[in-house]
């Protein structure tokens, strides 16, 4: 993998400006396209080997936050008429994204049945990436990726996925 691909200069934009720079597109477009393709197959491996938990709604195609509120309004519905009890925990991910053990995921992946050439890939995405912050001509120190998914790189919200699909099983037995 190129390095250039695993550097990142974060430039902190006020949400009202559009910047877009052709050149900057241009280059890591190649870039965009194998990662896209790798998202695809994971997600459809995923999938067809039903690995990805039933009633997780975020990041997957044709789920949503919305129909993630009307299965819980049905649950609730269910219970409220069988008068039954209905626990329900709520969870603040606002920076679990952040927080996401490489090690841990790449077990994760492993365990998927995600292997060889792809969880290398992964591994060499995940473990070589470099960070620093750019504000006006300042330009913070280079700093390693340790944990947490690459935001905004198109497989991020895949892994994170991942990284938390067990979650939702142990929430459901306890």
């Amino acid at each position: 993998m190129p390095q250039e691909w695993l550097n990142a200069t974060v430039i902190p934009v006020f949400k009202k400006v559009l910047v877009v720079s052709y050149a900057i597109i241009g280059r890591y477009l190649s870039h965009v396209c194998l990662v896209k393709s790798w998202n695809n197959k994971i997600y459809a491996h995923l999938q067809r080997n039903n690995i990805l938990h039933r009633s997780q709604h975020g990041f997957c195609k044709n789920r949503s936050t919305t129909t993630n509120l009307l299965e819980c309004f049905n649950d609730w519905t269910s219970t409220i008429l069988s008068k039954k009890q209905h626990v329900v925990t709520y969870i603040d991910s606002s920076k679990t994204f952040d927080v996401v053990s490489h090690p841990e995921l790449f077990a994760r992946l492993n365990s998927y049945g995600i292997r060889g050439t792809v969880l290398t890939w992964l591994i060499n995405f995940f473990s070589c990436h470099i960070h620093q912050t750019k504000v006006g001509t300042a330009l913070s120190d280079a700093a390693m990726l340790c944990s947490g998914v690459v935001q905004g790189s198109g497989i991020g919200l895949l892994m994170f996925l991942v990284y938390i699909n067990e979650l939702i099983i142990f929430t459901r037995t306890a």
